[in-house]
């Protein structure tokens, strides 16, 4: 069993989480604070989280740049929501050593969809379009859970690229200062 987390920078915002071993027992939930999370942790084993784990020396770390190269573009880890959010994501890393925290990106799970359609869409599309992609392939795959939110369906695609990892379908953008995991 793994966990998909959209992250919030405070635990006064909606963060997500995605629990189960596969598409048909994905439990779904918007949580708040760091306790309310890490008690949905504590039986994992691998966390794949929407959230930078290292922090490089500039705006935008090895792993960083090499995603913009692939045209999916970042907000700077030098931001400051975005140094919030690290710090949470580390703080909660620390406090679960029996977990293994992943590095990830919905946005490259949205595109790794888009790229499989056909006709293909168009290059440009929306958050929203992503989901509706995400949404009908899961359905395909036998999800029954029913997010209710955007942070919802976030962690979902965190879950898909940790089950993508399972099947050896997931790499690592890898640099210096971090690493990725996306769709292969």
């Amino acid at each position: 069993m793994w966990v998909g987390i959209d992250l919030a920078a405070f635990p006064t915002r909606p963060s997500a989480v995605a629990v189960g071993s596969s598409w048909t027992d994905l439990l779904v939930q918007t949580q708040y604070g760091d306790a309310e999370i890490q008690a949905l942790l504590h039986t994992v084993e691998k966390a794949w989280v929407d959230a930078p784990l290292t922090q490089g020396n500039g705006p935008f770390r090895d792993c960083d740049r090499q995603l913009h190269g692939l045209g999916i573009s970042l907000l700077p880890i030098t931001w400051s929501s975005m140094q919030k959010l690290y710090r949470r994501a580390v703080g909660m890393k620390s406090t679960l050593p029996h977990v293994c925290f992943y590095e990830t990106f919905p946005w490259t799970l949205y595109r790794w969809l888009l790229q499989k359609q056909s006709p293909p869409l168009p290059k440009r599309f929306r958050k929203e379009d992503g989901i509706l992609l995400l949404e009908k392939w899961g359905k395909e795959q036998g999800l029954r859970a029913q997010p209710a939110s955007v942070h919802e369906w976030d962690a979902i695609a965190c879950w898909v690229i940790g089950w993508l990892y399972e099947k050896g379908e997931a790499h690592a953008i890898e640099g210096q200062e971090g690493c990725l995991w996306i769709p292969a």
